[in-house]
Order: C-alpha cells, then sequence, then structure tokens
C-alpha cells in the first residue's frame, strides 16, 4: 500500500470520516506547503508526549512542570467533591465547564451497543464502581447523549450502580429534559446542558 492510501485508510479511523472525505485530507495535504505537513507530524508527536491521562477522570489533559497524575479538574480542591458527572467522552465535558457545573468527572470512555455481549469490555464500568467505593460522593449524574445507545448504557449503568448506590446513601440521577432525542452531549449548547443538569431526575 502507498503512502496515500496508508494515510487514507488512517483518516477513515477518525469518528465520522468515511473514505471520500478521508481522501480529501490526503488531497489537501500534498497540495500544502511541507511546513505545514511538518508542523502537523510534529504535533502528532507533541500529542503523545506532552499529554497524559487523569488517573481519576479518564480525561486527557496536557501535563504541566510538576508532573502530576490528575487533571486541572480533578486536582483542584475547590470543586463539589459530591457529585460525579458520568460522561462518555472528553469532547462532553468542554460542554457542561461552560453551563456552570462544577462538581467532578468521570469518563466512560463509549457507549454499549445494543448486542454486546460484554458491556463492559465497551465502557469503564470496573473503574466507576471503584471510584464510588473510595470517594464521599453523594450524587451520580450519568449525562449520557440522548440516543439509544445512550438509553441503553444508562440502564446498564444504573443497575451495576443500584446496590453500592444503596449501600452508601447514593443518589444516581439522569439529565432531565432539554436534551432532544438523538442529540449528543458534545454538540449541545450550555443553556441546554444546565437546563437539563437543573431538570435531572
Amino acid at each position: 500500500m502507498d503512502p496515500i492510501d496508508k494515510l487514507t485508510v488512517l483518516f477513515e479511523k477518525f469518528p465520522g470520516i468515511g473514505p471520500r472525505q478521508a481522501r480529501r485530507f490526503v488531497q489537501y495535504l500534498l497540495a500544502a506547503a511541507p511546513a505545514l505537513r511538518g508542523d502537523l507530524a510534529e504535533q502528532i508527536r507533541a500529542l503523545g508526549a506532552d499529554t497524559a491521562q487523569c488517573k481519576q477522570c479518564y480525561r486527557w489533559f496536557v501535563k504541566d512542570s510538576k508532573a502530576s497524575s490528575l487533571c486541572n479538574i480533578c486536582g483542584n480542591s475547590g470543586r463539589d467533591t459530591s457529585m460525579l458527572f458520568v460522561v462518555e467522552k472528553d469532547a462532553d465535558i468542554d460542554n457542561i465547564e461552560r453551563s456552570g457545573y462544577r462538581g467532578r468527572y468521570f469518563v466512560l470512555g463509549g457507549t454499549v451497543p445494543l448486542a454486546a455481549e460484554e458491556p463492559a469490555r465497551h465502557m469503564r464500568l470496573r473503574e466507576l464502581l471503584k471510584r464510588l467505593d473510595a470517594a464521599d460522593i453523594k450524587e451520580v449524574i450519568l449525562g449520557l447523549s440522548a440516543t439509544t445507545e445512550g438509553d441503553h448504557t444508562r440502564q446498564i449503568i444504573h443497575e451495576n450502580l443500584r446496590p453500592l448506590a444503596e449501600a452508601h446513601n447514593i443518589k444516581i440521577s439522569s439529565l432531565g429534559r432539554g436534551l432532544s432525542t438523538g442529540s449528543e452531549l458534545e454538540y449541545a449548547d450550555p443553556d441546554t446542558i444546565a437546563s437539563a443538569l437543573s431538570s435531572r431526575q
């Protein structure tokens, strides 16, 4: 396989990118200045060297000189440690932050397909249970997308958290109305998220 086809295949692995769009990316890079291609390659290398995954919430963050294992949110003592917002992916957190929420987070790493035989393989369920067992959390907010897979994942999490929640008196809530069916949290505006947060149940 030649370099053009190899790079096209790699771009196809990106979320929402099909073969035609992947090929367009490659054609753009072929026509771009060598300096741009060099800068892109350097930034991809830096992405691995200068970032880390938070040991507590599992979001990716840029490492600072202190080489902390926690991101700036988990390492912030001013955050409300009694609330844990469970999201599918890192991108969801940016929008939620703009809505005014000031608790902590946990990134699941995805949703569970309807036909999945082993749900735990598609998300960090064990890590979530461990987090709840070790922290003084009073409420878990399931902030998953209003999609079929999001609803399916929410149900699985709820069933697995129930025994622990009952034992530790933890409230499990879900975002209320405001998010339309089929919408992903990543693309919702801050006002919509704030409304869904205030009407959670």
